[in-house]
């Protein structure tokens, strides 16, 4: 029978173990989630279940509250079920994957073990969330059949948003285990997996957690400050804004001091053990409770507006110190993470010896540790991309660099490298990496030769693609690829994805040579986001020549286009992740259906730059609540009307496809990806899946106008609003015209009107918006500022 996991328990509700049901909440899966009776119960308390349960059910209730949000939809924490390990493990028994994620010492997670046992059904999976101990010292008491299904499963803080999940095995598991839960983890909870031996700290820990006292010992050698060190330590190294200090800050000083000693305390080599030595100033900090965001004040402390900085020798906050080097600068103003990094390591000022002495001895660590952490460098590399989102790994990092004579400076200044890597430069290979015909390759140590870098046959892979000559046409605003099977995907790339001309030409195209020689076709984006929405350069320029002609018939041409997605007699199946707004949301409105990423922030903003949707997103909120009322006793139109005008009104964004479906911008039937990277190969199943059904569009029909007397109670909940403070007076005006469209215009309520009619009232209200000081002030700022401003 084919494992499947329908249940899961999970031991420990703290902030992973919270986190990792809020995952499996997303992808439907109910769990319960299990923590300990709080030790303080009084007498009458002791016999209560709410009492016996309150830290579960408080972490779970935590999770409506995270920031940021843990849970995909607030209604995703039904599907976690909260209880103790005393009173509750009976529920066990329904369980196909147990997951402890109880305190990170080794006789707590030994006695849970121990506890949970008798309670496990057969073939059950039971895993760890240990960043650092041993998965086969852990189980070592567990009779051979528990060792067979046991694993580690390493989530990263926080589960929603990190994709790396390290699959770690015990000396006992059965493979057949750990390709089912890596499948599992990769499939239906949306992780990358990075494979891991049974090794302290496995790798994204055994590199991550020596940064904290490495930067630390770099900071007092090179007398520098905490906001320095983050201002170097940031994007101009490929790193996340947040600095070195300011991860810390983040994730809790607590948490990385527990998690460097506990793999401190496992070494043996006292020159290994010298790397993972906490510094005397975060044991001080420890002491006073300075832990970070958690505690109000860490290395930074906010005071209003002010973020200082900790003085380390008083622990009084004051200024921070601005970091001014000149190769600070020029990595700053270099595009590429090379250049970047070669600004630094050709300079000589504090900043290019910090990245120079931080990079080097790390690779050099990497390079050490194959093949006891790592059989490979691509795991290595993934896990510090994945686990603590750096552009480039320890060693990647270094390709586009002239790595033989970063090793040689090396040498000259003392150190070494793996006798691996000089191995590879003996055969004239001389970087970890390279690039053929689409393909990425990796240097293989074993086979002292390049190898391809494993990969997922069912993602689709654009750049290989075009190698393999499956690009039917290519256009400035989008490729169309062959992507098999009679299906098509057009990639779109225009400038931020906007929709400009050349993006709806693109589209014409695309869906003329599907009508004509293909059976299906999917839609997607080609950057970081599916579509911003629509260029507003263009719609400056009309405004500035008074061409509104032109600027109608743009408009017209682009309604005209999402008609034809929607009408289309092959399905179109449109693909958005990211930020999906504005004119991008009414793409997906029209498509036949719609494949979103999890990870879909999708929403119709035009009122932020004083605008109202005019590519049908007005006419598709009016034809819904229509169906909505068909079959309906009691309520008026109105009533579903309120929600897609609010939305409108307020420039409601989607913080998950989840929560897309429930603001209606996508359908109840649409598809949810849980891994970006299969986005595309799901879609193209959705589209097969139709023309297996064979699918039929729908067909326009004439509906009834709601007429304005209904509508004018949306104007009044506006003004409402308006007279609170929340909405300004131009707010109303705009919330005005989308109410007027969406009523039909000076239509008699009840009277027949067209799709057409509706987007020409679409149009209309566009182009006199578009005439408005306050509109026009809008789009300048967002074009000049990249912020809305609510005049």
């Amino acid at each position: 029978m084919k494992r499947r996991i329908r249940k899961v328990a999970i031991l420990g509700s703290g902030t992973m173990g919270s986190g990792i049901a809020a995952q499996c909440a997303a992808s439907g899966i109910s769990s319960y989630l299990l923590d300990i009776v709080p030790g303080n119960l009084s007498d009458a308390d002791k016999t209560n279940p709410v009492a016996r349960n309150q830290i579960a059910q408080r972490n779970r209730d935590g999770l409506l509250k995270s920031r940021p949000a843990q849970l995909y939809t607030k209604e995703d924490v039904d599907y976690i079920t909260p209880g103790n390990m005393e009173d509750n493990l009976e529920c066990l028994k329904e369980c196909d994957w147990i997951v402890e994620a109880v305190p990170e010492k080794l006789a707590i997670k030994k006695d849970v073990l121990n506890k949970i046992a008798p309670y496990i059904k057969p073939g059950a999976i039971v895993s760890s969330n240990t960043s650092t101990i041993s998965i086969t010292v852990m189980a070592e008491d567990m009779p051979l059949e528990f060792r067979k299904n046991w694993l580690g499963t390493h989530f990263f803080n926080p589960v929603r948003y990190m994709k790396l999940l390290e699959i770690i095995p015990g000396a006992d598991t059965d493979p057949e285990v750990l390709q089912f839960m890596a499948d599992f983890g990769e499939r239906v909870l949306g992780k990358s997996i990075v494979w891991c031996k049974d090794t302290p700290g496995f790798i994204a820990n055994r590199f991550g957690n020596q940064g904290g006292p490495s930067i630390a010992r770099l900071m007092k050698e090179l007398d520098l400050t905490f906001s320095e060190i983050d201002a170097i330590c940031g994007p101009a190294i490929g790193r996340p804004k947040t600095g070195s200090f300011g991860l810390m800050d983040l994730v809790g000083l607590d948490i990385a001091v527990n998690g460097t000693q506990s793999i401190h305390g496992v070494l043996n080599d006292p020159a290994e053990k010298f790397l993972y030595e906490v510094p005397e100033l975060f044991l001080k900090m420890m002491e006073k409770g300075v832990l970070g965001n958690k505690t109000k004040g860490g290395f930074y402390k906010r005071v209003g507006k002010e973020k200082l900085m900790l003085d380390p020798e008083t622990f009084e906050y004051g200024p921070q110190k601005a970091a001014e080097f000149p190769s600070l600068e020029a990595a700053k103003a270099a595009k590429t993470l090379p250049e970047k990094l070669a600004a630094f390591y050709e300079g000589n000022d504090k900043a290019a010896q910090l990245v120079w002495k931080m990079n080097s001895s790390t690779l050099q660590y990497a390079t050490a540790k194959i093949p006891e952490i790592s059989d490979d460098i691509v795991n290595i590399d993934n896990a510090m991309e994945w686990g603590y989102n750096h552009k480039s790994g320890p060693l990647k990092m270094w390709n586009g660099l002239d790595l033989p004579k970063y090793v040689a400076r090396i040498e000259e200044e003392g150190g070494a490298v793996a006798p691996w890597v000089k191995e590879m430069f003996a055969a004239g290979i001389t970087a970890f990496y390279k690039e053929e015909n689409g393909v990425e390759y990796y240097y293989s140590i074993p086979d002292k030769a390049y190898k391809p870098v494993p990969a997922n046959e069912k993602v689709v892979n654009f750049v290989k693609l075009k190698q393999d000559n499956k690009v039917v046409f290519s256009e400035p605003a989008g490729t169309l690829y062959d992507i098999g099977d009679g299906v098509v995907c057009l990639q779109l790339h225009s400038k931020n994805n906007a929709i400009s001309p050349e993006l709806v030409a693109a589209m014409e195209l695309a869906k003329a040579e599907m009508d004509k020689n293909w059976e299906g076709m999917v839609i997607t984006g080609g950057g970081k986001n599916f579509c911003v929405g629509a260029d507003l350069t263009g719609v400056v320029g009309a405004i500035e020549t008074n061409a509104w002609d032109d600027l109608a018939k743009a408009l017209k041409r682009n309604q005209d286009m999402n008609l034809a997605l929607k009408y289309s007699l092959k399905p179109v199946v449109v693909a958005p992740y990211g930020q999906t707004l504005g004119g991008g949301c009414e793409i997906v409105m029209h498509g036949s259906a719609a494949q979103a990423a999890a990870e879909t922030y999708i929403g119709l903003v035009e009122v932020g730059v004083g605008l109202l949707p005019a590519a049908g997103g007005c006419k598709e909120a009016t034809l819904k609540a229509i169906e909505r009322t068909k079959g309906v006793q009691g309520p008026f139109l109105v009533d579903f009307l309120i929600p897609s005008f609010q939305n409108m009104a307020t420039a409601a964004v989607a913080t998950s496809a989840k929560e897309g479906v429930r603001l209606s911008y996508l359908k109840p039937t649409d598809g949810i990806s849980m891994n970006n990277d299969f986005l595309v190969s799901d879609a193209k199943k959705r589209v097969l899946k139709m023309l297996e059904e064979d699918y039929t569009p729908p067909v326009s029909r004439s509906v009834p106008a709601p007429g304005k007397n209904d509508t004018a109670l949306l104007k009044l909940a506006v003004k409402q609003m308006v007279l609170s403070g929340v909405a300004s007076e131009y707010d109303w005006f705009i919330a005005c015209k989308i109410a007027d469209v969406l009523a039909g215009g000076d239509a008699i309520k009840g009277s027949m009107i067209t799709e057409q009619y509706l987007l020409d009232l679409e149009v209309e209200a566009f182009l006199s918006l578009c005439g408005q000081k306050k509109t026009q002030d809008r789009i300048m700022s967002l074009l000049k500022t990249g912020k809305p401003l609510r005049n």
